[in-house]
């Protein structure tokens, strides 16, 4: 066991190998990374204190399959609960969890969970940039989900992408000054190597709305099963090209497909970096997420219960399943 100190996040590292017990995927697919929990290890994943490894009696609880599951605590402190997985470079990535949210929640879950790629030699580089316009060769910056209310009384609501780009929309500098310092933010961007080169703004991760696909808000109480993927742009002659993608699915449903991302300028940047980031500042009280059956993939993944996607998106069809027998 070996530990790392970033400024005030404490966080454990396990070093191990695949786990699979519960999870049937892993059985029959190969993947970049597989965790049931089952054996109660961490197994090489990154972790703070308020998110730890349980044990219930109780499946479709605390647990949706087996004994174990991972319960992150977020509570008033304002530092929230994370834990995630460093893999190998990739262009293209599936990840797929089940999830569920305590009976408390009565709120929007702000930033939620995150794909994106860290320098080589720099596994911090996408952090602590936030209100900093990308430059595409710093960070691929990949995405963030979060959740939003779009009917009233359905917690924590409709899950959406927030995302990071060069090209993205920001508060320029006057506007950006009704509610900050947007010189503090464009000197601190600078010293992160960001400087604000066409005048004083702030930026914040942009919002795609609406979502293209089925429309869906996220209750507490029950499990869900999301599964997002992220492709990297291309890039020619040192320019990213917009054809970056970023999708993502509940209980097999396609409930946002956005295409045309322009991510990254150079193609030493790759996705190499999965985080639940429940970072929630609102938190009046405790908030609990349980997490289960975690699998990284370079293909499509699918449900815990045979449904395999099956569509590699050639055909612009994001909407087809089918069942495949191990």
């Amino acid at each position: 066991m070996r530990f790392l100190a970033i400024g005030a996040l404490l966080i454990t590292v396990l070093v191990g190998g695949t786990i699979v017990a519960e999870e049937p995927y892993c059985q029959y697919n190969s993947t970049v990374y597989c965790n049931d929990f089952e054996l109660g290890l961490w197994d090489g994943m990154e972790h703070e204190d308020d998110a730890t490894i349980i044990t219930a009696g109780d499946p479709g609880q605390h647990v949706y399959r087996g004994n174990h599951a991972i319960e992150a605590v977020l509570d008033t402190d304002g530092t929230g609960a994370a834990f995630g997985y460093r893999f190998a470079d990739h262009d293209e990535i599936y990840v797929r969890f089940a999830m569920r949210f305590d009976s408390v929640w009565d709120r929007p879950m702000h930033h939620f969970f995150a794909v994106h790629g860290d320098q080589t030699g720099d596994p911090w580089s996408c952090h602590g940039t936030a209100g900093c316009r990308p430059n595409g060769l710093l960070c691929l910056n990949g995405t963030t989900v979060d959740s939003r209310e779009i009917v009233t009384g359905e917690i924590p609501g409709e899950p959406f992408f927030y995302s990071y780009f060069p090209d993205m929309s920001c508060d320029p500098g006057p506007i950006c000054a009704n509610y900050a310092d947007p010189q503090a933010i464009c000197d601190q961007c600078a010293v992160r190597g960001l400087p604000c080169n066409s005048g004083l703004e702030c930026c914040w991760g942009n919002h795609f709305n609406p979502n293209q696909g089925t429309q869906l808000s996220m209750y507490q109480d029950r499990w869900y099963e999301v599964e997002t993927r992220v492709r990297a742009n291309s890039v020619v002659g040192g320019a990213g090209q917009p054809d970056g993608e970023m999708s993502l699915w509940v209980d097999g449903d396609l409930i946002a497909h956005h295409t045309g991302m322009v991510w990254r300028h150079t193609n030493e940047l790759h996705l190499n970096h999965f985080i639940v980031w429940n970072y929630f500042p609102e938190a009046t009280q405790s908030y609990r997420i349980w997490f289960d059956n975690l699998v990284i993939s370079t293909t499509p993944i699918g449900s815990v219960d045979g449904m395999i996607f099956a569509d590699g998106f050639e055909t612009s069809d994001t909407s087809r399943w089918s069942i495949v027998a191990p």
